[in-house]
Parts: structure tokens; sequence; C-alpha cells
């Protein structure tokens, strides 16, 4: 199955998407809601998961996720460890343009743009 890494996210309330939809070419991922509600995009549909459900987006798909409730939410996110890297890096880039070079050096596309 390959690596994996685990992580609890407290994502605060955000208005609209917390990422732009995007795909990651080379792996899969996981969230697991704990507290509060996410919609999460999978490919074209958009459904709302409750504490306990989850989701698991296969590589290739386009998706992204928001927070439902003013409270935020808490989930566990599964990904790859290049998925967590590229998490990471995009948290410390200071431009447009840097994030759109790290989307391409972790295999991933922002969906709807250019970025490779």
């Amino acid at each position: 199955m390959g690596d994996f890494v685990v992580r609890r996210w407290n994502l605060d309330h955000y208005p609209g998407d917390q990422a732009p939809p995007h795909q990651h070419h080379r792996s899969t991922e996981g969230f697991v809601v704990l507290r509060g509600r996410l919609e999460v995009l999978v490919g074209v549909e958009r459904r709302i998961l409750e504490p306990g459900e989850h989701v698991v987006i296969p590589a290739g798909t386009t998706h992204t996720f928001a927070t439902v409730d003013p409270e935020g939410a808490d989930i566990v996110a599964i990904m790859s460890p290049e998925v967590d890297q590229l998490v990471a890096a995009l948290h410390t880039a200071s431009s447009d343009e840097e994030r759109a070079t790290i989307w391409g050096r972790y295999h991933s596309t922002v969906v709807g743009s250019a970025e490779h």
C-alpha cells in the first residue's frame, strides 16, 4: 500500500473552499470528520460529511473541501508523504507565483488553471 501520513486538522470556519479545486496525480487522499461538518467536492459532486463519516479521493480526481458551520470542523486527513509536503509548502509560500510552482513540484494541478 505504501507510506502514508495521518494528520489531525482543526479547521477554522472559512467562507468558501479551503483550497482551490485540485488533483493529486499520484496520490490518493482521505478525510474522516471528527467534529463539525465538512463539505467535500469529489469529481463534480459536492456532499456534506457528518461526524464519523469519511471520503476517499482517488489519485487524479478533482477535489476540495470546505467547513460548513461557524464552529469549523476537526478532521483526520490521510495522505501520501508527497501530499503532506505539498500542504506544508503551500502554507509557507509568499506569492501566487511561488504557489503555482509548488503545485507542479508535488505532481498536483489546480483545476481550471494552467498550473501543472
